[in-house]
């Protein structure tokens, strides 16, 4: 058993994929169905594979669709492959006058087509010829329909004329007239034909081929208004189903010619089918819808109508106006958040000048007593030394003044005891000596006068104070260009504070700008989107079940061929190349389908379209341009790029980006991560690309500009998967931590953890316009959480490790895929399991 690693599912909800070792298939939805496996066919020619339905020589690790669904990008060791589906294939168009009218032989190979020109054509389907032009009969050709044994054809015409031709060669073999137009033919039995008309009635009529006539058999009355359509139960000899412009569909008794059911359409009945099983069967209406009904008990299944990618855009749209409502809100709110700051900066960039002014006007008041602080030290400083100089000066003066005084009164003496010495000299002497003397006393007098302790004590008081004063006013001074100095880097940071909330304010004005534009652009568009999807429920005018009673298909004055699912209504695809009304339809016995229209033009239609490699991305081998495993892949928003993410473990990371259209390499991001990549998401704006590594990071790359600008940690193990929040503001990782973890992508800091998962978290994904994702995990839950981290719903079933999960953006269907090699699928509003695909039961040579 080999386990699916990965899954995906087309944003429409009509194909999903998932791979098995090498192995890639194909299931349509709707109708519960494995369509195909993809086949590369180098590989069968490369003698590797006997068989087909062998995707990838390794494992396949990573699936992902395209936006408009038409591509899968598939990644396995070293290398990548594109496959496309075709959008519309028509098997062949053949030229004609308006279709009124066709009718697919019992074995597929003849088709009869009745026109406006009252002319009715055989064709040879295997040729896509034209094999046999009849005679033009009067007026256009209402019906046809071929025998049981595909050995005559029935027609009827606006001439009012039954006519019964053999096949191939088209000979009139029998006709009768009628009073009334025929709208309707049925053969109940290679000798048996049902018509009804205008006249209310449904003619019983039996065909002698020997005798080359229609002989009228009985007539079964009850419809009130014309008999518009008729049809034969497969399985039930004898029953017939009529339907009327009375609104009343019946089920016919043909030989006892009573009803066993009637049916009210709600509108003038245009076509009705049954399906080949009798299970189902269809009734169109001029009232613009066809509808399925059970046919056991009568019950409708379905109300078909309408174009279902018009209702579907539309249904987008709405909601997308509600995002888009969202966002207005949301930015309105930061708006407000961001006007309130901005009225805050400027109160703070007001209170920071206003107190920096203060401080100003402080600091120059502090500086101004510093000055004379500064002066007034000087000054009482130099009236120290002033007084100190004086003390000194007159201490010299008494000291020299005391000295000759000595000097002199020591000569004195001498002179006295010197012998013989003259009176005059010595009287000369002692008045020098007392003139000395006297200067002496009178310089001690001075000294004394000048060094007294008070006044000395008083000029040191004095410059102590000054010193003191000049102290407090330098410290008040510092402390004053301290405050000031903060004021003016608080203004400088207020203004530059101020500066930032204005541009936010801006910034924000102008997402709300943005976002009121968004939000006016998708009501628009939702208001086309309604009115187109009124206008695309026109009138129906045929119905036709496939032979494998899988499909329904619907065609009117639309243009358009509607497919639904033949059990229960659910909506298929459309085809778009008629140019008129489709008036008829048909399918082959190969699955085809055939249309007539008011354009001339007869198609067929290949509805089982196949999946073909389209191209490959490296060459599997050593020297291919992806190293080891390409784990991941994901489209761009628009489909134009796709971006690889891989490596080779423990040794590097590697995330490429490639064009679609071409497979040319765009851009190679090295350096990102360390480790292999396991995860990537673009942003739905197509501008960023989200990684999630072994290296436990996840980062944000710009793309036109190849730079890392956002670096998220926390992760203790791998990171398995990413996702954006359609806002673009929030990112989701999933990791092997079993958290999942959400980041803010403008702030870039952690919002929260969602914890919950036993085991590796191994898949997460946003769901469309929603905060909510899918999450998938080891422990086997698949689990739709918000947010806030609460659970929305749980889908039960997996009880192994789950590998990939996927759901549509309109989150109705969900898919997983895991170790137990079982693809299932939920709904995605309910929760219900509504199918799994286990893997095929395939001898193991099958994969060789």
């Amino acid at each position: 058993m080999n386990p699916i690693y990965a899954a995906g599912i087309t944003p429409d909800g009509q194909f999903a994929a998932c791979a098995r070792a090498n192995q890639i298939f194909i299931y349509h939805l709707p109708s519960q169905q494995l369509v195909g496996r993809l086949t590369d066919p180098q590989l069968g020619k490369s003698g590797l594979y006997s068989k087909t339905g062998v995707a990838h020589r390794a494992i396949v690790d990573a699936l992902a669709f395209s936006p408009d669904a038409n591509l899968l990008a598939s990644g396995s060791y070293r290398e990548v492959k594109i496959w496309r589906r075709p959008k519309e294939a028509i098997e062949f168009k053949l030229a004609s006058v308006a279709v009124l009218a066709l009718a697919l032989g019992p074995d597929g190979k003849r088709l009869a087509t009745g026109g406006d020109d009252g002319r009715v054509k055989l064709w040879d389907l295997t040729r896509g010829k034209l094999a046999k032009s009849l005679p033009a009969l009067k007026g256009g050709i209402h019906c046809l329909k071929f025998s049981p044994d595909g050995s005559k054809l029935c027609s009827a015409s606006a001439d009012k004329t039954l006519h019964v031709c053999e096949v191939p060669g088209g000979n009139l073999v029998a006709q009768t007239q009628l009073d009334t137009g025929i709208n309707a033919v049925a053969w109940l039995a290679d000798d048996q034909i049902a018509s009804g008309g205008a006249d209310k009635l449904i003619h019983l009529w039996h065909f002698n081929a020997t005798k080359r006539e229609l002989t009228p058999v009985k007539e079964l009355k009850g419809h009130e208004q014309t008999v518009t359509a008729l049809d034969v139960v497969p399985s039930a000899r004898g029953q017939l189903i009529s339907g009327s412009s009375d609104g009343a569909l019946r089920l016919w008794d043909v030989d006892t010619g009573k009803v066993i059911r009637e049916i009210k359409h709600g509108g003038p009945v245009t076509a009705i089918a049954v399906r080949n099983d009798a299970g189902r069967f269809a009734s169109a209406g001029a009232d613009k819808i066809a509808k399925l009904w059970d046919a056991s008990d009568g019950r409708q299944i379905a109300e078909l109508k309408g174009d279902r990618y018009t209702r579907e855009f539309a249904n987008d749209r709405e909601r997308a106006l509600v995002f888009a409502k969202a966002e207005v809100d949301f930015h309105n709110a930061a708006l407000k958040s961001a006007e309130t700051n901005q009225t805050a900066q400027l109160q703070r960039v007001k209170k920071a000048a206003e107190t920096s002014e203060a401080a100003e006007k402080t600091l120059e008041e502090k500086q101004r007593r510093f000055l004379e602080s500064t002066e007034a030290r000087a000054a009482a400083e130099k009236a120290v030394d002033d007084l100190k100089a004086e003390l000194k000066e007159a201490a010299d003066a008494f000291a020299a003044a005391d000295k000759a005084a000595k000097d002199a009164e020591t000569e004195v003496k001498s002179a006295r005891e010197t012998p013989g010495q003259n009176k005059e000299t010595i009287e000369r002497l002692s008045a020098e000596a007392t003139a000395k003397s006297k200067a002496a006393t009178d310089a001690k007098t001075a000294l004394d006068k000048l060094n007294t302790v008070e006044k000395e004590k008083k000029a040191n008081e004095k410059l102590s104070s000054a010193a003191k004063t000049l102290e407090d006013s330098e410290k008040e001074l510092k402390k004053a260009e301290l405050t000031a100095s903060n004021a003016q880097t608080e203004l400088r940071l207020a203004n530059k504070a101020a500066d930032e909330s204005a541009k936010a304010v801006t910034t924000v004005k102008t997402a709300i700008q943005k976002a009121e534009d968004e939000r006016t652009q998708t009501q628009t568009e939702l208001e086309t989107a309604k009115k187109e999807a009124v206008e695309s429920e026109q009138p129906i005018r045929a119905v036709a079940f496939s032979k494998d009673n899988l499909t329904l298909a619907t065609a009117g004055d639309d243009g358009l061929i509607h497919t639904w699912s033949a059990d229960n209504g659910a909506a298929f695809e459309t085809c778009r190349h008629h140019k008129g009304a489709v008036l008829a339809l048909a399918f082959a016995s190969d699955g085809n389908l055939v249309s007539g229209a008011a354009d001339h033009a007869v198609m067929a239609w290949n509805l089982q379209r196949e999946w073909k490699l389209e191209r490959a991305i490296g060459s599997g081998d050593v020297n291919s341009t992806l190293d080891d495993r390409v784990n991941v892949v994901k489209f761009s928003p628009d489909g134009k790029l796709l971006a690889t993410g891989g490596g080779a473990p423990t040794r590097g990371g590697e995330i490429k980006l490639w064009q679609v259209a071409t497979g040319k390499l765009m851009h190679s991001f090295t350096n990102v991560h360390s480790d292999a990549v396991f995860g990537l998401d673009f942003s739905p704006d197509g501008k960023y690309l989200a990684s999630g590594a072994a290296d436990k990071f996840v980062k944000v790359v710009e793309l036109a500009t190849g730079r890392v600008v956002r670096q998220f940690e926390g992760h203790t193990h791998h990171v398995l998967g990413v996702s954006w929040n359609r806002n673009e503001r929030t990112l989701a990782s999933a990791g092997a931590d079993n958290v999942v973890k959400l980041w803010d992508f403008v702030t870039g800091e952690k919002k929260k953890n969602i914890a919950g998962f036993d085991k590796e978290v191994t898949a997460i994904s946003f769901v469309g316009y929603t905060d909510q994702a899918l999450a998938a995990s080891g422990d086997g839950k698949v689990r739709l959480v918000r947010e806030d981290g609460n659970e929305v719903r749980s889908f039960s079933g997996a009880n192994d490790f789950v590998e990939s999960v996927a759901a549509t953006p309109d989150g109705k269907t969900v898919i997983a895929g895991g170790q137990d090699s079982v693809l299932r699928v939920w709904d995605g509003t309910s929760g219900k399991l509504i199918a799994s695909f286990p893997p095929p039961v395939a001898p193991p040579s099958e994969s060789r």
